[in-house]
């Protein structure tokens, strides 16, 4: 229940930072709150995510769940870090 709950806190998150860094209105997020708090939350979570979901899964794929949520973190962190710094 927690890695579950993480990762949906974790995605949502992340699409408020894409929101905020990817939004041409100044009334989206004015002060950019979304952009440092949920960046902030969204790495937390992220992790949080990464470590407990693998332990809801049986011994012998614990491995596997773990290699893929943490490539799948990994990779979508790197991907929206260089999509909005290179905007």
């Amino acid at each position: 229940m927690l890695g579950l709950t993480s990762a949906l806190v974790w995605l949502m998150c992340m699409y408020m930072v894409a929101r905020s860094g990817f939004s041409t209105d100044p009334t989206t997020d004015p002060h950019g709150y979304a952009l440092l708090f949920g960046t902030v939350t969204g790495v937390i979570a992220g992790v949080l995510w990464v470590v407990a979901l693998p332990a809801a899964f049986p011994v012998t794929r614990r491995k596997r769940i773990f290699r893929t949520c943490l490539l799948l973190f990994v990779g979508t962190m790197a991907a929206l870090y260089l999509a909005l710094t290179l905007t």
